[in-house]
């Protein structure tokens, strides 16, 4: 369903058309009505308005410019144009500005009607074409590279089902088939590229993986982004049949090709670690972890290595690990900065999940799951400008002394305290802040009376105008448009009770420049004209 505005400065006219007809039959759900070109655009900016019927003359901003304004910020609205004059001019210029369509007042019902239902069907073209396959597709192809390493940042981190991975294989155009052989070699840039600016660092980067295509490129097929850790990880595919145990030598030897060219043309140093044939995608995180530990255990701080996996005995389930929900995204820090609330239990029920079915109750791992979430807890405090010993209360108590925890259960109980009493801390202050906008909005209105609208306030509190438009209708029931006129109303009322000010005056004073206009809204909200009241 589509949103409708009227624009006229003649009150009875916009009401009449807004009421009398039946735009839900051609699609229209809701219809707002604009008595000059300003209020129009401060509707637009808190509304979401598909059409827009606009007369020409207007005081002040004409609908000719109004259309302008219109086609600036929201060039895909659609504008018909009202004018009781057949003037030519006129409709030359509504034709450049690409108006919808160019009707004579007085306007038959029917006409009208067919002109908004044209402009819908003009805007359900221009929406399905946008969002057409064709589109869509040239849009893929232009984020290709982006796309591509996104899915293999998520392929590193966790597996996808085999037909969901297909289809995102399909759209990023790779042609990888599921257990698929490939290798897996991880690319670490060292000390002279560390010492770069952040600009040439970039331009290195990109240097050394095209190197790296160049050299692969004639027998295999590179995949490659870069983590989290500054490591560019690279899935090696054979484009052709051949002995993979022979492939394997030629790859370690390409990487120490790629070695040799880095130093010799980019004056740096890079070490790699070369994978096993694995299976893709199926080991590809077991493997990613794998290399990895290999990194931090075999070459550590020493320069210019290069490491071929070989075949290791199965971890036993006992052996000393970490907890990889902990540390995979997204992280439970971001998730409680931004107030995730729903991702915060998603993603902690996972960290349990994992305690008790990997871990038992390990106390290593209860006490390794605790401080990785006090750290992030922390982090998530400060980051949003507060105080820990605030925000947690009594529960603070449990983080000066440490995880005095023995069971999981322990571990939960309280956690489950301290983001309860998180959650409170940011859910009271984000009300304190709407509290104080609420303030703002309605001192300003009542000091500038005649000339507040939805823009004007929204410049005076420094917000966007649909947001605060929301925000005010969220806290008290009634749209700011609405207070101001029900504000203007009440203090006419007022002066007309306890002053002798002429009702064109008040009119005026409350922000009515046409007095047949604000003498209409008064008794449509009193039951009254102005005069009567007073005479009451």
């Amino acid at each position: 369903m589509y949103q409708l505005l009227i624009v006229d400065d003649q009150p009875d006219l916009v009401e009449d058309l807004a009421t009398n007809m039946d735009w839900e039959s051609i699609g229209i759900s809701s219809v707002y009505q604009a008595h000059s070109a300003n209020e129009a655009l401060d509707t637009m900016k808190a509304t979401q308005i598909d059409i827009v019927i606009t007369d020409i003359r207007m005081p002040g901003i004409s609908g000719l410019d109004l259309i302008d304004a219109i086609k600036t910020s929201w060039n895909h609205v659609k504008c018909i144009l009202l004018s009781g004059y057949n003037d030519f001019e006129y409709a030359q210029r509504a034709l450049r500005q690409q108006a919808s369509a160019f009707l004579l007042k007085p306007v038959e019902d029917e006409e009208l009607m067919q002109a908004v239902k044209k402009a819908i069907e003009d805007l359900e073209q221009h929406w399905l074409e946008v969002s057409s396959l064709q589109n869509a597709i040239s849009s893929v192809k232009a984020n290709l590279p982006i796309l591509r390493s996104h899915l293999l940042t998520t392929l590193l981190h966790k597996q996808l089902p085999q037909e969901q991975l297909q289809k995102w294989l399909h759209m990023v155009e790779l042609p990888l088939e599921w257990d698929s052989p490939c290798y897996m070699m991880l690319l670490r840039m060292e000390d002279y590229f560390y010492k770069q600016s952040e600009e040439d660092s970039s331009l290195l980067e990109y240097a050394i993986c095209n190197i790296a295509e160049e050299i692969f490129s004639e027998n295999y097929q590179l995949w490659h982004v870069k983590d989290s850790y500054g490591y560019y990880a690279f899935l090696i595919f054979a484009t052709s049949d051949g002995d993979y145990r022979l492939q394997a030598e030629a790859i370690e030897q390409k990487a120490a090709h790629l070695q040799h060219y880095v130093k010799l043309y980019l004056k740096g140093t890079i070490s790699l670690v070369l994978s096993q044939e694995l299976t893709f995608p199926q080991q590809l995180t077991s493997e990613y972890e794998r290399l990895l530990h290999s990194f931090r255990q075999r070459i550590g701080s020493e320069r210019d290595f290069l490491l071929t996996m070989q075949a290791e005995p199965a971890v036993e389930a006992d052996d000393a690990d970490c907890l990889t929900q902990l540390y995979t995204p997204p992280l439970l820090n971001h998730l409680l900065e931004i107030g995730q609330w729903e991702a915060v239990d998603d993603k902690l029920e996972a960290i349990f999940l994992e305690l008790e079915q990997k871990r038992g109750d390990s106390h290593e791992h209860i006490v390794e799951a605790y401080y990785a979430i006090a750290s992030a807890l922390s982090y998530a405090v400060h980051k949003n400008k507060l105080r820990m010993t605030d925000s947690l209360g009594a529960e603070f108590n449990q983080l000066l002394t440490g995880p005095n925890f023995h069971t999981i259960m322990q571990l939960r109980s309280w956690l489950d305290g301290v983001i309860h009493a998180y959650k409170q801390s940011i859910t009271a202050r984000t009300q304190h802040s709407r509290t104080g906008i609420i303030q703002k909005v309605q001192d300003y209105a009542a000091q500038h009376l005649a000339d507040a609208s939805l823009q004007t306030i929204a410049d005076h509190v420094f917000l966007n105008a649909s947001y605060l438009s929301k925000v005010y209708k969220l806290e008290t029931g009634e749209g700011i448009s609405e207070y101001v006129t029900r504000l203007r109303l009440e203090t006419a009322a007022h002066l007309l009770r306890t002053t002798s000010e002429k009702i064109y005056e008040i009119s005026v004073k409350v922000g009515y420049n046409k007095t047949s206009y604000f003498i209409k809204v008064f008794k449509d909200r009193y039951g009254v004209t102005p005069q009567e009241f007073r005479d009451q």
